[in-house]
């Protein structure tokens, strides 16, 4: 099931996805027009008002001039993409090309003016069948159509007007990152955190390896409480989604209760593969750590000499305060799910990597603090950001924020700033103290 959902993404998310839906619609409506044309209804004019039937030959000059329309509005459309997908790999991120892409305002115009072209051509394509005289009803559906694709059009520059502003996208990074953080808080609830692995035996496991090279996407958690259920084993899934990994890589283990004969445990290690999804590329379903990377990305390139931006940056730094503040509370240790067997007299449990707050804090902050230490706005913003944090960390990332704050006074001290300058830096640490001690 949890394969198929992902496949289902997968597609709803192609560029040609909406084209092809809106593609099929339009043939349907297209058939239903000619069925209507040629008779196949009966008569049915007496119920419709006569101007919305167009006599043949204006209907053809007309629906040769939506189908130009319609070629043109795709065509200015794709071209539009293109550069704006060019100017967010130059000034963004190249991993922020995908937000847009799969945007459902850019899919539909997509899909609309596709469907468009398509519908106008199967009625020229057929209007050989028509007879002289004849009054028409596709020509009229087809100046609906090409009003409903004016709209879609306007919906699409507004969208990348939108699109194009740093601040939209950020924002726009910020709610994926934190629906992800909002999912992951509600499972944490209804599952239990433990800082130590309760499995058998420590010293008596069998390792599964991956078997495909690439990023894993998702996990699929039914897949391992069943198999562990069944084979009244332990399972360590020793990965997080988004790591990528390569063949032979041990990506878990699994602890045996019980003897096993070596068909099971082959049968094991398959099943239990089975439950890794992978991917080409990295994806923010499931994976608010790829979400805050493409805002830390943006904030990296604003730094650069090329485009010189630290507003921007500074902005990016207080988005991801908020996102690591709504973090900062969970503690390091393994997420235990339970899998009891068809009788309940027998429970197995699996035990998944939590989020790791250290690796968090320094993904974030030590990339924007290698670029940006030489600016004093910057550097002071990471610092407000480290008060914003703490304020809300669990005991165990409150020394993990103690230890990163002095790897970054150490860091900083080193640059030339000016006794004013280091007077305000100095301030702001102290400022880290009060937050520790009112946490």
């Amino acid at each position: 099931m949890k394969r198929i959902k992902h496949l289902l993404r997968l597609i709803k998310e192609s560029i040609w996805f909406y084209p092809i839906i809106y593609s099929f619609f339009a043939l349907i409506i297209a058939i239903i027009s000619i069925s209507y044309d040629l008779g196949f209804f009966g008569k049915l004019d007496n119920y419709l008002p006569k101007f919305i039937l167009m006599d043949l030959n204006i209907a053809e000059t007309v629906l040769s001039i939506i189908g130009g329309a319609f070629i043109t509005i795709t065509t200015f459309t794709f071209s539009t993409t293109m550069v704006v997908l060019t100017m967010y790999t130059s000034q963004y991120s190249p991993r922020v090309v995908r937000n847009f892409l799969t945007q459902k305002d850019t899919l539909k115009s997509f899909g609309v003016f596709v469907s468009g072209f398509f519908y106008v051509m199967i009625i020229l394509l057929l209007m050989s069948n028509y007879s002289n005289g004849s009054k028409i009803i596709s020509a009229t559906i087809g100046l609906v159509y090409v009003l409903v694709g004016l709209v879609f059009f306007f919906r699409f520059i507004n969208s990348v007007a939108s699109y194009i502003q740093a601040s939209n996208l950020i924002k726009r990074l910020k709610e994926n990152a934190i629906k992800e953080i909002d999912s992951y808080k509600k499972s944490l609830k209804e599952q239990d955190i433990v800082t130590e692995v309760d499995i058998f035996d420590k010293d008596n496991y069998i390792k599964v390896e991956s078997k495909k090279d690439g990023y894993i996407e998702e996990f699929d958690y039914n897949q391992f409480t069943k198999v562990a259920s069944l084979y009244n084993i332990n399972i360590h899934i020793m990965k997080v989604v988004g790591q990528f990994v390569s063949k032979k890589t041990t990506i878990c283990h699994y602890y045996a209760k019980d003897e096993l004969n070596e068909e099971d445990k082959d049968d094991i290690v398959i099943d239990i593969q089975k439950g890794f999804i992978f991917g080409e590329q990295r994806s923010e379903v499931n994976d608010f750590e790829f979400s805050i990377q493409k805002i830390v990305e943006v904030a990296l390139k604003a730094l650069s000499p090329g485009i010189n931006d630290p507003n921007t940056a500074i902005h990016c730094i207080r988005i991801t305060s908020l996102l690591l503040r709504d973090l900062a509370p969970f503690p390091k240790g393994y997420i235990k799910l339970e899998a009891k067997n068809k009788e309940d007299t027998k429970t197995s449990h699996v035990y998944l990597e939590a989020m790791n707050f250290e690796i968090l804090l320094l993904n974030t902050y030590l990339s924007i603090l290698h670029y940006g230490k030489s600016d004093l706005f910057v550097v002071l913003e990471i610092i407000k950001a480290l008060q914003i944090i703490v304020r809300e960390s669990s005991a165990y990332n409150e020394k993990k924020i103690k230890e990163f704050t002095k790897f970054l006074w150490n860091k900083i001290i080193d640059e030339k700033f000016k006794d004013y300058e280091i007077e305000l830096l100095k301030n702001e640490m102290k400022e880290i103290e009060i937050a520790y001690e009112s946490n």
